[in-house]
């Protein structure tokens, strides 16, 4: 077992050499300030926050997750930085060969989401732009900042591109307030809609557009 996930209550499937976190791990303390509403070093403008959908994620999870275990519903209150959704989970796709990634992983509905829920927070190692890995496959750009989920994160970093598996993306990256922490964060959302049977059904994965530049830098856009 990886040095990285002794004793801790990791999603199924999760792969043992990731660093399973519930949090973003800051490369130096002082660069979360960028993203703190009330610090004077935040980058984010007073119209950008207005704009921004403002969640308490913990209290969130617990909301809508009916599901849970009777070890899941303890741990989350008492471990504010490791909450594990029970709306999702992770699937392997090693018995789906025609599957784009196969034979690696995907992230599942484990319930009906409704248009504009929070999936998911995207948490991962976070360092300045120009000190990100560019050939990280994981790497989210939250304004001045990179979070990269190569090697740490949560099980946002199993989400897919939408392109060979849905017609078009049925989730999107976007920007929100944490409220837990009164910061700004990136997380993975369902696509809106004015239709309230939309959304994402039950066992369907979750699928966000990876963007056009993702795909040409690695010579794989048509």
């Amino acid at each position: 077992m990886s040095k990285f996930n002794n004793n801790q209550n990791l999603p199924k499937n999760w792969q043992l050499s990731i660093k399973y976190v519930g949090n973003m791990e800051f490369k130096s303390p002082g660069l979360v300030n960028s993203l703190l509403l009330n610090h004077k070093d935040c980058k984010y403008n007073l119209k950008e926050i207005e704009q921004m959908e403002k969640i308490r994620v913990l209290e969130n999870f617990k909301k809508n997750d009916k599901t849970k275990t009777e070890s899941q519903s303890n741990l989350l209150p008492k471990q504010k930085n490791h909450p594990i959704p029970n709306s999702i989970k992770i699937e392997s796709l090693i018995n789906v060969p025609k599957h784009p990634a196969y034979p690696y992983f995907g992230l599942f509905a484990t319930r009906n989401l409704k248009p504009d829920e929070l999936i998911t927070p995207y948490y991962g190692f976070v360092t300045t732009v120009e000190d990100s890995d560019d050939s990280s496959d994981y790497c989210l750009r939250l304004n001045c900042l990179a979070i990269d989920a190569n090697t740490i994160g949560n099980l946002g970093r199993y989400v897919n591109d939408y392109r060979g598996i849905l017609d078009k993306p049925n989730a999107e990256f976007r920007e929100f307030i944490n409220l837990d922490y009164n910061r700004v964060e990136m997380g993975i959302f369902v696509m809106k809609s004015k239709n309230a049977k939309s959304g994402i059904k039950k066992n369907t994965e979750i699928c966000v557009s990876y963007g056009k530049s993702f795909w040409k830098t690695r010579n794989l856009y048509i």
